[in-house]
């Protein structure tokens, strides 16, 4: 009897510190949870490496059993099996010049230029709000080279991966500050609808993350990574947590 083929995992490729390509091996925070769930469930899965809008075609098609890391929408919710797990969070911030003010309302935008990266989603709020011009990047720092030579007015990225940014590009720094947060949503190992071993996997999945968060090892991957989950240390509500109050209030 032949042996099942190893299920296969996308990987965001280029989203470093949580999830890319380094030194011919898949690293980053988030690469890290996953295998540590599904080794903590005795789950064998192979991480294979992709760009994200590719990685997440390659899962809804079912030739990958799942794709991390997404912010999940309608659209994916209704494309993709979501685990009861997640992975992380993290601050999704929209970026200007050093000297630029703050915001508190996308209308103060209205009719600008934002980079944003290709099949990223940032929060129904920002994703349905038409008066903005989105310039499309592949990556996020072909974002923000956009805005050094005011291609772009904005830059909308998520916190952990532009301080990562910024690090590994001296020249960028001092360039931006964080104008408002525009979101901070929970991100997933999204699961194939088509793919025959998926359901099984995100159950395994589950399971390992529960154990993982039991036993101290998901604190450990955040502590070695020098990473919160989530917290972030500018207080106060997001955009969407305001427009989501406004559109509530009778």
């Amino acid at each position: 009897m032949a042996r099942a083929e190893t299920p296969r995992i996308g990987a965001e490729d280029d989203w470093y510190p949580y999830t890319a390509l380094r030194n011919g091996r898949i690293e980053g925070m988030s690469a890290d949870i996953v295998r540590a769930a599904f080794s903590a469930s005795e789950t064998s899965v192979e991480l294979a490496h992709y760009p994200y809008s590719r990685c997440m075609e390659l899962a809804r098609s079912g030739s990958l059993a799942g794709c991390f890391n997404t912010t999940p929408d309608a659209h994916i919710r209704a494309e993709f099996l979501l685990p009861q797990e997640v992975l992380f969070s993290d601050d999704i911030l929209l970026w200007g010049h050093a000297g630029d003010a703050a915001i508190d309302d996308l209308d103060a935008v209205r009719g600008k230029r934002v980079a944003v990266t290709i099949g990223y989603t940032y929060g129904e709020y920002f994703d349905s709000y038409a008066d903005i011009q989105r310039i499309a990047v592949r990556r996020d720092i072909n974002g923000f080279r956009m805005l050094q030579r005011d291609r772009v007015d904005y830059v909308i990225a998520f916190r952990g991966t532009t301080d990562a940014l910024l690090r590994e590009n001296p020249d960028l720094v001092g360039q931006f500050k964080a104008l408002t947060r525009v979101h901070r949503p929970p991100l997933y190992l999204t699961f194939s609808r088509q793919h025959p071993q998926a359901a099984a996997l995100l159950r395994d999945f589950d399971a390992g993350m529960r154990r993982i968060r039991h036993d101290g090892t998901y604190q450990q991957i955040l502590t070695n990574w020098q990473l919160s989950d989530g917290q972030s240390s500018v207080h106060g509500s997001t955009l969407q947590e305001r427009h989501n109050d406004k559109t509530e209030s009778p």
